[in-house]
């Protein structure tokens, strides 16, 4: 995509959250605050893709690096990896975000 300028953005969300969306298919790493209390996680866009596939392929990567950072910690604290759709917003600050099953 020459001359196409990829665009990551923080805005707030109709809840008026702040969150990052971007236009082109991203890559979510979603890290544990390390705070006491529920588990909170900071979301930000790692990478940006033009297709689905690129995408994932790019997640399955990052996942893979932090698998030996998270055998220690419990489920509930270890750190997520999201793939998401052009223009889809996440909230910059959240709990545990759980998948959604068809």
């Amino acid at each position: 995509m020459e001359g196409c300028t990829r665009l990551i953005k923080e805005l707030l969300n109709a809840r008026h959250e702040l969150a990052v969306t971007s236009d082109q298919w991203h890559v979510i790493h979603a890290r544990w605050s390390g705070a006491p209390g529920p588990a909170r996680f900071e979301l930000s866009i790692v990478s940006e893709h033009d297709d689905s596939a690129s995408a994932v392929q790019a997640a399955r990567e990052l996942k893979s690096s932090l698998v030996p950072g998270m055998t220690a910690r419990s489920k509930e604290t270890r750190d997520q990896v999201i793939v998401r759709r052009p223009e889809a917003e996440s909230p910059k600050n959240s709990g545990r975000l759980e998948r959604r099953h068809k």
